[in-house]
This record gives C-alpha cells, sequence and structure tokens, in this order.
C-alpha cells in the first residue's frame, strides 16, 4: 500500500517515487510542530499515535540537514 504525502497540494506517494516518507512522531511536542509546520486544520485533532499510525510527509519537505541517514545492516 502506498505512502501519500500529508503536506498541502504535495502529489507525491511512495510508489512513484525514490523519496524517502517519514511517520509523524509520537513525542507529542515534535508531533505538535510538524503540525503546525504542515498547516492542515485536519490534522490538529488528531492523537501523536493516530499521526503515527496513519500519516507521512515525504523528504521534499524538509532541508537536507534535517535528515538523519543511518545504515541498516542485515544479517542473514
Amino acid at each position: 500500500m502506498p505512502n501519500f504525502c500529508a503536506a498541502p497540494n504535495c502529489t507525491r506517494k511512495s510508489t512513484q517515487s525514490d523519496l524517502a516518507f517519514f511517520r509523524f512522531p509520537r513525542d507529542p511536542a515534535r508531533c505538535q510542530k510538524w503540525v503546525e509546520n504542515c498547516r492542515r486544520a485536519d490534522l490538529e485533532d488528531k492523537t501523536p499515535d493516530q499521526l503515527n499510525k496513519h500519516y507521512r510527509l515525504c523528504a521534499k519537505h524538509f532541508e537536507t540537514s534535517m535528515i538523519c541517514r543511518t545504515d541498516l545492516l542485515l544479517t542473514v
């Protein structure tokens, strides 16, 4: 199932691009900041857990310096 970007007027979805998609943080203060920056009134009444589970923002809405990339090591 594709992820859709929750930013206003953004039509990106995960199946159309190689962009990373980020879940809203569960931390209430950080989550509130994301909601404020998103400027979507319909997200204001959602809990951090609801936002984390159901909403994503694509990497286009973050400065490159704000993204922490970590390599995942998979062992078989």
